[in-house]
């Protein structure tokens, strides 16, 4: 029954990465995206899994059965949304702007993310390597990180002027990506690995339909995934600070990156530990949180202690009872692995059972809709398709907080009044 299970959860997956790879500019649909993260990252996990065999009796089955129907759900919700057909505009997704005003909007956010940015760095040495970061360096990090709204939004105006020496967007956008860069390459940030990836190929095919060989981005893909799966290894590499960068970079691309993937395949990997032993303490315990789980992240990371005080946040928080890392650690002699994530499959079934594909459905639908918006040529659709593509790859590795809700909170806090003073009425 494991090596069913294994094998479906594979012939989905795989189904969706084929489909979308041999139809004609369909690798830039979020379903070849999901795929690809879930056969290279999750997939062989699974396989060290089956061949570790160190599971309670059912629950490698049960989980990766599942894994399977979100997967399912996920593709459905997004087909589900792009074949509907559109109902005219009107609605904010929809607007259209003034060119100068994207170019001012875009700017302001562009400089509000650089100064924040400077702001966080200034901080003292201790504050930024502390494991959980609190005040001034939260307060920091969190609006820093508007200005991928105004690189993105100054992105897609640079390629539907088709001005190559655009002297007054360039100013913004080459600091922009070298702060990306700078969290891909240096810091060695498997998010930003994705984003910038993501930025580069999507945007012009969106504005202008420039798509690239798709054996260029299987390659491409390939390579990445095998550095994403040993991230550990580049990121020691790459927090010697004491070598030159030039140094480290040599380093970095003569390590050898295959050895984490093949000791994975064999003993399995401690996110898919995670998740099935997790898992199974759900299903065995109960216990679910219903979804609000995501009411708790929202209050926890967008209320202000500062400012409301501590005991109203608290007030704010609904008490859930969630003894699940601390049971399978006592019944299973499980631990959370410190730096390790908890798939996304683990949160949906612990908020609403079997019913958890519900999430999957959802991300999908989402993406799909922003997906079909995006084509017929909606400002804001493709700007949020591209942004949020990397917070919806990081609901399967990850969890679905982000991709749910937190990311939409943030631009309609941030981004959304921007943009959306400068539309066309």
């Amino acid at each position: 029954m494991n090596g069913l299970t294994l094998a479906l959860y594979g012939l989905i997956n795989g189904a969706m990465v084929l489909l979308y790879l041999i139809r004609r500019n369909r690798i830039f649909e979020f379903p070849f995206w999901a795929g690809v993260i879930s056969m290279g990252w999750f997939f062989p996990q699974a396989i060290g899994g089956l061949a570790a065999d160190k599971y309670p009796e059912g629950a490698y089955a049960s989980g990766m059965l599942f894994a399977s129907i979100c997967t399912m759900a996920l593709w459905v919700g997004y087909v589900q949304a792009t074949k509907k057909r559109d109902p005219g505009s009107g609605g904010w997704l929809d607007s259209r702007f003034k060119i100068r005003w994207v170019f001012y909007a875009g700017a302001l956010l562009c400089l509000a993310g650089f100064y924040f940015e400077w702001k966080l760095n200034s901080l003292p040495e201790e504050m930024l390597k502390a494991t959980q970061w609190t005040g001034a360096t939260v307060k920091y990090h969190f609006l820093a990180s508007v200005f991928k709204f105004g690189f993105l939004a100054l992105w897609l105006l640079y390629l539907e002027e088709r001005k190559t020496a655009n002297v007054r967007l360039l100013i913004f956008l080459v600091p922009s990506l070298l702060l990306l860069l700078e969290a891909a390459v240096i810091n060695g940030r498997r998010e930003a690995m994705m984003n910038i990836v993501a930025y580069l190929l999507i945007c012009p095919w969106f504005v202008r339909r420039i798509s690239i060989p798709r054996w260029m981005l299987v390659v491409g893909l390939l390579l990445g995934l095998v550095l994403i799966n040993s991230i550990g290894l580049y990121r020691g590499i790459m927090k010697q600070k004491d070598l030159p960068l030039s140094e480290r970079l040599k380093a970095a691309l003569q390590a050898d990156y295959t050895q984490e993937s093949k000791e994975t395949m064999k003993n399995s990997g401690k996110e898919f530990d995670n998740y099935i032993f997790y898992r199974q303490v759900y299903a065995e315990d109960g216990g679910y949180n219903y979804g609000l789980k995501h009411w708790n992240g929202l209050v926890f990371n967008y209320v202000p202690a500062q400012w409301v005080g501590r005991g109203t946040k608290d007030a704010l928080m609904i008490s859930i009872q969630d003894n699940t890392i601390e049971t399978a650690r006592q019944r299973y002699g499980h631990t959370l692995g410190v730096g390790t994530t908890l798939p996304g499959y683990t949160d949906a079934f612990g908020s609403f059972w079997w019913l958890g594909f519900i999430k999957f459905y959802i991300i999908g639908w989402m993406m799909g809709g922003l997906y079909r918006h995006a084509m017929n040529g909606s400002f804001f659709a493709q700007l949020l398709y591209v942004y949020a593509l990397g917070d919806a790859m990081r609901g399967i590795t990850h969890g679905t907080h982000a991709i749910l809700c937190g990311i939409w909170v943030y631009f309609f806090a941030l981004a959304f009044p921007v943009f959306y003073m400068g539309r066309e009425k």
